[in-house]
């Protein structure tokens, strides 16, 4: 906050030489600034207090159920975990609608999920899958995401990212309860429904409002990093892939990039093109370890074709964080590219190209920051 103030206090003295405002003005503009940083100090105060509430809430439920675990039945154990779990989320909605405790109720909406579908979870202790009791405990981890899930989504794009994660979760736990299915049987489900909400969702997108339609794009494209982990499932379970399958990674990544820049390229908010931004950044930092991996251990390639290909995702990014004034996609790319040169450097220890890789990795960076300072200052 200091440092932000320092620079409210640089650009109004600017303002003053330049002849911009008045001395009055200043005077104005300093008080605001005062006061907003005033504000902005007991907002953040608040959030780590009710963080912490938070954490302690959860440990002092931790201790509750370690104290008395022993003495109950596996049922009363699960219905233990359910109305923890239940208990918590409750509480995270209504700290999540105090302007200034977002954080601290995303962090209590997440926990009591987790509680409640490691619950459904371990239900199975209590009633062996296609018993009565695991298929109440199905239906209801099925109908935990159609019930919350549009909330999370109208509580923005964090929420609507937990949510969606979990929301795989709980039907793999109504799979799993209800009907028994395997692992592997799972994965294809939960990739089928994963397709055919990305095709709903593309056709349906089209026909709503451009003020839902941007922020309902910009929580679609964050939600989407839940079928990373998906696809590697897939990959690694019924695929039986092992290296090859970061492959399903590699293409649902894609799909995650190319849906973040049609987001950034039709967004009429600058708010919302700031987020899309980060998540670019993220596809860019992730897309360039995928692709080391992809071309070092699934396509068998020298460790000098792996620096490249990591090299060229880095590339990519640091171009376009140039050509569209990006900074943090700009840097996430440069710090991919940094990255790569080093694992050439690794692999050449002790020869004149590694050294001479990090040499002209460093005058690169060097030059990048002119450029991020030139495009600061502007022209």
């Amino acid at each position: 906050m200091a440092r932000r103030a320092r620079r409210v206090e640089q650009a109004v003295q600017r303002w003053l030489v330049q002849g911009l405002v008045t001395p009055e003005q200043a005077e104005v503009l300093r008080r605001e600034e005062e006061a907003h940083h005033a504000r902005a100090t007991r907002r953040w105060g608040q959030v780590l207090v009710a963080s912490l509430g938070a954490v302690a809430l959860i440990l002092a439920a931790v201790l509750f159920a370690n104290r008395n675990w022993g003495e109950l039945s596996e049922g009363a154990r699960t219905g233990l975990l359910l109305a923890m779990g239940t208990g918590v989320y409750g509480m995270g909605l209504v700290v999540f609608r105090r302007a200034a405790w977002h954080y601290s109720g995303a962090l209590l909406q997440t926990a009591g999920l987790g509680v409640v579908l490691f619950a459904l979870f371990y239900s199975s202790l209590a009633w062996p899958d296609r018993t009565m009791g695991a298929v109440a405990v199905g239906l209801a981890a099925f109908a935990v995401p159609a019930v919350l899930a549009p909330l999370g989504f109208r509580e923005g794009v964090l929420m609507a990212a937990v949510h969606t994660a979990f929301s795989f979760g709980y039907l793999a736990a109504f799979l799993d309860r209800t009907f028994g299915m395997d692992f592997d049987a799972i994965a294809w489900a939960l990739d089928g429904v994963v397709l055919v909400a990305v095709a709903v969702f593309w056709v349906a997108i089209r026909r709503w409002p451009t003020e839902y339609t941007d922020r309902a794009l910009v929580a679609f494209a964050v939600s989407l990093w839940a079928g990373l982990v998906l696809a590697l499932l897939t990959g690694l379970g019924p695929l039986n892939m092992e290296d090859d399958a970061v492959l399903a990674m590699d293409v649902w990544l894609l799909l995650i990039t190319g849906i973040t820049l049609w987001g950034i390229h039709r967004s009429p908010s600058e708010s919302r093109r700031d987020a899309y931004e980060i998540n670019l950044a993220l596809c860019v930092g992730v897309g360039g370890l995928l692709a080391m991996f992809t071309a070092g251990e699934t396509w068998d390639l020298a460790a000098v074709g792996a620096a490249a290909s990591g090299a060229l995702v880095g590339g990519a990014g640091v171009g376009y964080g140039l050509v569209r004034s990006a900074h943090p996609t700009l840097i996430t790319g440069a710090l991919v590219i940094l990255l790569a040169t080093w694992v050439f450097a690794i692999d050449q220890a002790g020869a004149f190209g590694g050294v001479l890789a990090l040499v002209l990795s460093a005058g690169a960076l060097f030059w990048l920051s002119t450029r991020i300072r030139m495009e600061a200052e502007g022209p």
